[in-house]
Parts: C-alpha cells; structure tokens; sequence
C-alpha cells in the first residue's frame, strides 16, 4: 500500500497477520548453545566468536542473519552477521580491517574472480559496468569471504540511538536524477541505513535541486561506497525531507529502489556508463 509518511508504496503487513518474528540475536544464542550444527552454522558460529574477541564486544551485541536465520541455508549459502549498537559496529569495523590485513587470516579480501561472480548476481538488478564495480567493492571491509565461505556483517544502530518517530519526517518523490558530488561525510557509511554527506552536487540529468545534501540507501550492497575527499556518481530518487519538529527542510538523493540506480567512484573525472 502507498504510505504516506515514506511517500511510496511498500509492503507492509497488520501485525495481527505476523505469525513468527525471527529475531538475529536470538537464533546466534541458539546455535552457541546447540549441539547438532551443520557445516554452515559452524563457520557462522565460528565468524562470530572471531569478530567479538577481536572487537571485544559482548554476545548480546551480535546477531545471525540471512538465510541461516530463516533455517533456509545450504552449505553453498552465505554468512550473514548483524552487528548492533554504533560503537560495537565501530569496534567491529575496526577488528575486521585487522584481521583482513594480518598474516595467515583466515579472513580474505575478494578476489577478481570472486568480484566476477558477485556483479553478476548484483547487475541483475544494479547498473555499472564490472570496472566500476571493481573499483567500488575491492576493499571493502564488511564483505569478503571466512574458509572459503561468503560472509557480509550488516551494522545497525541500537533502537536508542534513533532519535525520531514514524511520522516526525515526511519524505515527498520529486522525481529521479543522476548527480555528480563531492563526498564531505562518511562517518555514517558503514551503517543500514548507509548516509554519505555531500557537498556541490553537480546534475547529470533528471530532477534538479539544489539543496541535496546527502545520499542514502537502505540496500547493504551501497554501505562503504566512498570515503570523504573521493567524489561519486549516484543515480536514485530526490526527496524532500521536511523535519515536522522544526519545519527544517533539505533534499536527499535515495539509491537503491530502481535497478538503474548506483552509487560508484569517479574515474579520472570521468563515469563510464553502459
């Protein structure tokens, strides 16, 4: 149903007609505590204990996501962790750069070829071409693989931390564009939802505004897209976001709800589009 706040149609569900809510937190304690894991909950299981020793952050900070959440897995499925609370995914991101850059890890970097078969599930529904992937996933920290296995850490902000109400900030469509920017802000890059702070953004095509300060998305694969000093180009949907509490307004641009829309590096001042 179209809603009015978010001003888009999304799928929400009465929560009389929820009939189980899978909560990652609680499927992590499951598996510390059981005594029939497979092979897939073992290296999840295993990935998790690595990453809380190293950040030294506590159990009730962690999560299980994904398809192991769901019971849903094979053993060719992917390890998904949550990491919960802004410090503890701070420390988190902290750990995992270590342990990718300390000899005989057993953390790895993608390689091209695991790039290759990554923007070949990602380009069905995401538009660069493979040199701009390339150039935007290589080094990330967040996604890589553990024995073998793909894993991805989503980091998410405690409820606390969430100062705002549903409803205390409308979101209007004002059309879709593709901006040229210079990024000033990455401190809230590595978070779902990821936001990258923005400074001269220049217009491609499409909509046009001159207040859009930011760039955001709720989709994990636009989380560590570009550090501040690199400038982007970026295609999604302008908003106007009007702050009710103090009638504050600014425009942002949201990534993530079309297969055409991308965030990815500029390259020698220059984009390479398809």
């Amino acid at each position: 149903m179209h809603d009015p706040v978010f001003d888009e149609v999304l799928c929400e569900v009465n929560v009389r007609d929820v009939k189980r809510h899978y909560v990652p937190s609680e499927k992590l304690s499951e598996l510390r505590v059981s005594e029939d894991l497979d092979s897939l909950e073992k290296k999840s299981l295993r990935l998790a204990e690595m990453l809380r020793e190293k950040a030294s952050i506590g159990w009730d900070t962690l999560g299980i996501s994904g398809s192991v959440l769901a019971g849903l897995h094979t053993a060719k499925s992917d390890i998904d962790l949550v990491v919960y609370g802004s410090e503890n995914c701070r420390k988190a991101h902290s750990a995992l750069q270590r342990l990718l850059t300390s000899e005989g890890s057993q953390l790895k970097r993608y390689t091209k070829a695991d790039l290759k078969k990554l923007f070949d599930f990602r380009s069905k529904d995401t538009d660069m071409t493979f040199e701009d992937f390339v150039r935007t996933e290589s080094n990330k920290t967040m996604q890589g693989k553990f024995l073998d296995t793909d894993y991805f850490v989503r980091f998410v902000k405690d409820w606390n931390e969430v100062e705002e109400k549903y409803g205390d900030i409308q979101y209007r469509n004002v059309g879709h564009a593709s901006i040229e920017a210079l990024v000033v802000d990455d401190s809230e890059g590595i978070f779902t939802p990821c936001t990258y702070r923005i400074a001269n953004p220049r217009f491609l095509e499409g909509s046009k505004s001159e207040l859009v300060k930011e760039v955001v998305s709720f989709r994990g694969r636009f989380c560590e897209q570009a550090k501040a000093g690199e400038r982007i180009v970026a295609r999604g949907k302008i908003e106007r976001v009007t702050d009710t509490r103090n009638e504050s307004q600014h425009f942002r641009l949201l990534v993530g709800n079309d297969h055409e829309d991308f965030i990815v590096l500029q390259y020698n001042g220059l984009f390479r589009s398809k």
